[in-house]
């Protein structure tokens, strides 16, 4: 006969089996979860490294614990000599007091400020203007660590300067030769004229929107049909164009003018954009 001892091993061993697949199971999921965690941690240090613009980590009190090759470089600074050290050390000595001041502002803010733009000194005393931004990791709804991304703008900036002093040398140009621009958006049928042209059509100076078909209209109705024959003819055979007409102005008087055009094309050889320039031909005429 069997006892009940015997009766309950196999109870038992039971149990024990699906005790073990359920640690089994347990221990597959916690190494999928490891696994996936190192995936994430691998894809982090990818882009941390690679990133061109300058990323810094730094604690509430501005002590910076880790920054990115590019934070290096940007700055001019050996990692030994950002890391563990107050954030402000990127600052000529004299302002590091308010950079202090400033970081812990920021970081005691409710809100979040948008990006700002800044000069700054790099190791070697060389300038350069960056851009900044920045945003805090949170633990628990408390901020634990402030990340800086800085990103170096200074050849955007000499480039947004350079266009800026080419287009006042240009405006200067037009202006001693009384000539003014355009530019016909054909697709949309909008032609933007400068304030140099406005100016030459007897109209307020400034820039603004005209249709071709308000272009027409300014032309001498003597002149309208040429000048129309002659743009279409630049449209379908893609060659510049010049026309000289007479242009009707607000206050009902005549005035001769010269245009020079250039169609530009997108890929397919469709016809997007004219641009071109006038001439005041008052003098040659009187």
């Amino acid at each position: 006969m069997k006892t009940a001892k015997n009766q309950k091993e196999p109870q038992q061993l039971s149990h024990q089996r699906t005790s073990g697949q359920q640690l089994y199971a347990q221990s597959g999921v916690r190494e999928q979860t490891e696994e996936a965690l190192q995936e994430s941690e691998r894809r982090f240090r990818a882009v941390w490294e690679t990133a061109s613009d300058a990323i810094a980590l730094s604690t509430p009190d501005g002590i910076v614990f880790d920054a990115n090759p590019a934070y290096y470089r940007l700055f001019g600074y050996a990692p030994e000599e950002i890391l563990g050290k107050n954030y402000s050390i990127i600052f000529p000595e004299e302002q590091r007091a308010s950079a202090q001041e400033l970081y812990t502002y920021i970081f005691q803010s409710p809100t979040i400020s948008p990006s700002f733009e800044a000069e700054i000194q790099r190791a070697d005393g060389t300038q350069r203007i960056v851009e900044s931004s920045y945003n805090f990791i949170t633990h628990n709804g408390r901020r634990t660590a402030m990340i800086s991304i800085v990103r170096d703008v200074t050849e955007r900036k000499k480039a947004e300067e350079a266009l800026r002093e080419s287009e006042l040398k240009l405006h200067l140009a037009l202006k001693l030769g009384r000539m003014g621009t355009w530019n016909w958006d054909i697709v949309a049928n909008k032609v933007n004229w400068s304030a140099n042209l406005a100016m030459i059509f007897g109209f307020t100076a400034g820039s603004f929107e005209m249709t071709y078909e308000d272009i027409l209209e300014l032309v001498h109705p003597e002149d309208r049909d040429q000048f129309n024959r002659e743009v279409k003819q630049a449209l379908e055979e893609g060659t510049d164009y010049k026309v000289e007409f007479r242009a009707l102005l607000p206050d009902g008087t005549v005035r001769w003018t010269t245009t020079y055009g250039q169609v530009l094309y997108d890929e397919a050889g469709k016809p997007t954009r004219m641009i071109g320039v006038n001439t005041d031909g008052r003098k040659r005429k009187e």
